[in-house]
């Protein structure tokens, strides 16, 4: 019989500890390098932070921008905007959103407030106040005027009216002390156009004194 074949015992060969020091300096680097790392990230936010700021800054001041353009182009285009309320029939308080026609409206009820048609003087008057306040055209003032005629016509009662549309007044944010101070001078123009003020005119322009803070 032959002999027994020796066994042969199977070692694992050791580790490449060269490899696994190169492996474990990728996942964890030296102290150095991870500071870099972390100021680089830090500095990439810091930009990034930057550029959403600014960003965030143009598209406010394009908007407002915007805002303003509005404003003007409907400035430009109230007396058009205006004749077609008026030819199309479209009335009522509720449809009112620009505070010079609401201007002319109160102007119209304080001189109606005094009894009778529209006289050929308060009309003058109120022409001339639109004139000054709002840089219209003579024909401009007419249009407007015979708008808010037509708007009175189918208004709630006067003191409804003033109380409504005062409160419009005083509630835009483009409006401040001056433009509701020189609203009350107009109105105090219109009520005086036939002589001194009735009652009744007196009784209006308080209600609007009143939603203003204005003292009397």
């Amino acid at each position: 019989m032959s002999s027994p074949r020796p066994t042969q015992q199977l070692t694992q060969p050791a580790a490449d500890n060269s490899l696994v020091t190169r492996l474990n300096d990728v996942a964890r680097p030296s102290g150095a390098r991870y500071t870099f790392l972390m100021q680089f990230i830090l500095g990439i936010l810091t930009i990034l932070v930057a550029i959403g700021v600014w960003s965030w800054r143009l598209r406010m001041a394009r908007d407002g921008a915007r805002e303003a353009a509005d404003l003007a182009r409907t400035a430009a285009n109230l007396p058009r905007r205006l004749a077609f309320k008026y030819k199309s029939g479209r009335n009522g308080l509720d449809l009112i959103d620009d505070p010079r026609e609401a201007a002319s409206i109160m102007m119209m009820e304080i001189a109606r407030a005094r009894g009778g048609p529209l006289t050929d003087r308060q009309s003058d008057v109120i022409s001339e106040e639109m004139i000054r306040h709002f840089n219209f055209t003579l024909d401009e003032a007419h249009e407007l005027i015979a708008h808010a005629a037509w708007v009175t016509n189918k208004a709630p009662l006067p003191q409804e009216t003033m109380r409504r549309l005062s409160q419009m007044i005083v509630a835009d944010k483009y409006l401040g002390p001056k433009e509701v101070v020189d609203l009350d001078s107009m109105l105090v123009a219109v009520s005086e156009a036939e002589g001194a003020p009735t009652k009744d005119q007196l009784s209006l322009l308080q209600v609007f004194r009143d939603k203003a803070g204005l003292r009397t």
